[in-house]
């Protein structure tokens, strides 16, 4: 796969992304709405190198934090070793560029 392919694939995955926040928050509007009165939940993830620092209102809202951050975590492993075949360069080519008279 070329560049262009790798850019959007990215550019998709990050509408994608946008418009799920957007539609559960448009959904979360209306449901609201309808109901008298509603009870906020809430959860994240810091991730620090390799160090989760997990956060939320309830044990529910962390462990589903938690399973996010880890499904993020393998899909952005799989697109670096996937990506990883297409920028290697040969090593001849990178010692001939090293070692290239200025």
């Amino acid at each position: 796969m070329n560049a262009a392919a790798w850019f959007l694939i990215g550019f998709l995955i990050i509408l994608v992304g946008m418009f799920i926040i957007v539609a559960a928050g448009v959904y979360e509007a209306y449901r609201q709405s309808s109901q008298a009165k509603g009870q906020v939940q809430a959860g994240g993830v810091v991730m620090i190198g390799p160090i989760p620092i997990v956060f939320g209102t309830s044990w529910k809202m962390a462990i589903i934090a938690m399973v996010l951050a880890i499904v993020l975590i393998v899909i952005s492993i799989a697109l670096m070793l996937l990506a990883r075949g297409m920028t290697l360069p040969r090593a001849e080519s990178l010692a001939a560029l090293l070692l290239r008279p200025t």
